[in-house]
């Protein structure tokens, strides 16, 4: 229930999308995509279709890879039109690319993906529905 919650509210904050509270990022040479949010604790790497020259994307479809490093590194991988993404717990904590920020009360879209950053957390979701909350409180998946 608490992940429906979720989705409704990313839905319902649509209008203000429509608002001009979209935010874009170039891609990198190999079509990647990445971000953070502004506390610095949370980013997210887009990965276009098949991956790129080092990385195979699992599916062949493309892939949102976000990652929280506080107060536990936390990995999730939401693919394209995967129906349930699993958090990847890590020992090691390499930290976040210093990347673009999103801000608060932005959002991103790319490809099949939609973020939404606020200061209780990153919300993502993908063309199905799918999806990810990632703050200092915890990460979600549904």
């Amino acid at each position: 229930m608490r992940q429906l919650a979720l989705l409704i509210a990313l839905i319902a904050a649509a209008p203000a999308w429509a608002g001009g509270n979209e935010t874009s990022f170039p891609a990198a040479p190999d079509g990647t995509v990445q971000f953070v949010t502004p506390s610095g604790n949370i980013g997210c790497l887009y990965m276009p279709a098949g991956g790129t020259a080092t990385y195979a994307t699992l599916s062949g479809q493309e892939e949102l890879h976000c990652t929280r490093v506080a107060p536990t590194y936390t990995v999730v991988i939401l693919d394209h039109a995967q129906d349930h993404p699993a958090a990847i717990a890590s020992g090691e904590v390499p930290g976040l690319d210093a990347g673009p920020v999103l801000p608060y009360g932005r959002f991103w879209q790319h490809g099949g993906f939609t973020c939404l950053s606020a200061t209780s957390g990153l919300t993502c979701i993908n063309s199905t529905g799918a999806g990810l909350r990632m703050a200092r409180a915890g990460v979600t998946t549904w």
